[in-house]
């Protein structure tokens, strides 16, 4: 109950149920890598880089991230994502470039992504790709640059059913997940850090101030809401199939019949 916020009226409800996890999710995600309210923090110090990566730039979380990036500072916002059609909605919401995976071989796009950032290194780097980008992320960040984990989705099968073969896939990608050294960390003063916002139910205050901050920058018009598709109950099966294509954009909302 503590983390209960009143929809505001003008609020369509399956707008409103796409905003909290994933924006607050964007949020500490950025506060953990030294982005922050400028108008909170004024007078903190900040890095010279303030370069930024996100990648899957056009989900949930991903089109937060750009947003919010851009009111914290952020001089160079980089979207990466899995199809072309996508790459309009992510410059729409304020990124600098976006670069599009689609037909290119690994090393081609994160050359294009090198690219876009001068040639230089990122201050953060927000992946939640999992075993598919992890190493390479790390290598692209700059001195003092933070990698920020949230999630690992190509460490999850894209079909609609667990095969034995499935379960196979997913351990050989567990079993490929980069290590991180702390010697090297601290010789390359880079870090990684992860968290999940699932677990936060008891950092009230915390999570609060996320909502307090994320209701400011709606109210002054400064965050783009996300599109929204919505299905109903009865429609899970193809919201997985939606989740799973790669062709998403923005958020996914089931809704209950009220009646």
């Amino acid at each position: 109950a503590g983390q209960v916020r009143r929809v505001p009226p003008a609020l369509d409800p399956a707008v409103a149920a796409a905003i909290p996890a994933a924006s607050l999710t964007a949020i500490h995600a950025l506060s953990i890598a030294g982005f922050n309210d400028p108008e909170k923090s004024a007078g903190s110090p900040t890095l010279k880089n303030r370069s930024v990566l996100v990648h899957s730039a056009a989900g949930g979380v991903g089109g937060f991230l750009v947003q919010i990036a851009r009111i914290c500072g952020a001089s160079n916002i980089v979207g990466v994502v899995g199809r072309s059609e996508k790459t309009p909605y992510v410059l729409g919401l304020g990124a600098d470039s976006c670069i599009s995976k689609e037909g290119k071989s690994l090393s081609e796009w994160w050359s294009e992504v090198s690219a876009a950032n001068g040639g230089q290194g990122f201050a953060a780097i927000f992946d939640a790709n999992g075993v598919e980008t992890l190493g390479r992320s790390y290598e692209h960040l700059a001195m003092c640059g933070r990698l920020v984990v949230y999630g690992f989705h190509t460490n999850l099968t894209s079909n609609t059913s667990l095969s034995p073969l499935s379960w196979l896939r997913m351990a050989w990608g567990m079993l490929r997940m980069p290590r991180f050294d702390a010697m090297d960390m601290t010789l390359d003063s880079k870090a990684v850090m992860g968290f999940n916002l699932s677990f936060f139910e008891d950092e009230t205050e915390l999570v609060g101030s996320y909502f307090d901050s994320m209701n400011e920058w709606l109210e002054q018009g400064k965050i783009v809401l996300p599109k929204v598709t919505v299905y109903q109950m009865d429609e899970v099966a193809e919201t997985h199939e939606l989740i799973q294509s790669g062709r998403s954009v923005g958020k996914i909302v089931v809704a209950t019949n009220a009646n």
